[in-house]
């Protein structure tokens, strides 16, 4: 059996797919930093049984040049780089990893308010790019910021990601703990709010929901008004919950404190954007989720799932269910000898 594994992958993970049998071809984003496609994905892929990637492109013209593939696995939460409906017409089972970045993200959060609230970020370019005092004043006085212990911060978005955060603030910084998830499970150490009356709540408001027609441009121009002078946006999740222009306004007429961005409407970021000319912004480009730890999660999902495969049993992390009938069916026929 062939297995192209084109996404970053744990030594551990490769090691269990040679014992499994599998003759590994390794290439693309995974080892070169560069994401393979056209002709040279083609050729990488024909014959696969397995495929393991990250940011490659897996679709009907890869399908046609492997017609034995069974599997895709995309080290992603959610595998937009794969044409789930054609793997299941074609019996080909899809494999996530969700929640593989949520500790990373949840750390980055934290660190993201803290930076904010208490001038790390500024304070540090000050002194490397001005000098000490800041206009004749004690630096002192310049960065004073809230601690976060007794503060509310306020989760738009309660899942994997949501309650990491959530644990954290509480259990390690002694926040009160808000949130707006219509489709979270109940928490009881957990205020449920509507989005208004959490942004006038809350010190932090902190996002960790997808983008849907429900909620792009969430936070606008009404919630950063409640949010106030006093009130901070950490956006870890998706540049399309907040409406632009409302947020560059806020920042500049400092109608709230500041904001800490790790996504951005148009990536990467403008050389002219408006929001480098911020100093109470904290930028940076799409960090959240990029702690060394993370390719061992989702190569610990990965190989648990592949294991129940081949065991018969169904995978946890199973994308596309329609083709579990049509895959337990094959593999029953090949374990017969049915052709």
């Amino acid at each position: 059996m062939k297995a192209l594994v084109t996404a970053e992958y744990a030594p551990d993970g490769i090691a269990a797919l040679e014992s499994a049998g599998y003759e590994i071809s390794r290439c693309g984003w995974g080892v070169t930093g560069e994401v393979l496609d056209g002709e040279d994905l083609l050729k990488a892929a024909r014959g696969a049984h397995l495929i393991v990637c990250e940011l490659e492109t897996i679709d009907a013209p890869v399908f046609d040049v492997a017609p034995q593939l069974k599997v895709v696995a995309s080290c992603r939460g959610n595998p937009v780089n794969v044409d789930v409906d054609e793997a299941t017409r074609r019996g080909v089972l899809v494999l996530n990893t969700p929640g593989r970045n949520a500790a990373s993200v949840a750390d980055f959060t934290i660190g993201a308010m803290l930076a904010l609230a208490r001038g790390l970020s500024a304070g540090e370019r000050h002194l490397r790019d001005v000098s000490w005092d800041v206009d004749g004043r004690l630096p002192y006085l310049a960065f004073k910021g809230p601690e976060l212990a007794g503060q509310t911060l306020g989760l738009v978005g309660y899942g994997a990601i949501g309650r990491l955060v959530a644990q954290r603030a509480r259990d390690g910084f002694g926040m009160t703990i808000a949130a707006h998830d219509p489709f979270a499970p109940p928490d009881s150490d957990v205020a449920w709010l509507d989005i208004d009356e959490l942004a006038e709540q809350s010190t932090f408001l902190s996002l960790h929901a997808p983008v849907t027609e429900d909620t792009i441009g969430m936070v606008g121009c009404a919630q950063l008004t409640a949010l106030g002078p006093a009130g901070y946006l950490i956006n870890t999740a998706r540049a399309d919950l907040v409406d632009e222009p409302a947020l560059l306004q806020a920042l500049k007429d400092r109608t709230i404190a500041g904001a800490a961005l790790d996504v951005f409407w148009q990536e990467p970021l403008a050389r002219d954007h408006p929001l480098l000319t911020l100093d109470n912004a904290l930028l940076t480009p799409h960090l959240a989720g990029a702690a060394d730890d993370v390719q061992r999660h989702h190569t610990e999902m990965i190989s648990e799932d592949l294991a129940r495969i081949a065991a018969g049993d169904r995978p946890v992390r199973l994308v596309n269910p329609k083709a579990w009938p049509t895959h337990s069916t094959t593999q029953t026929d090949q374990r017969r000898g049915t052709p």
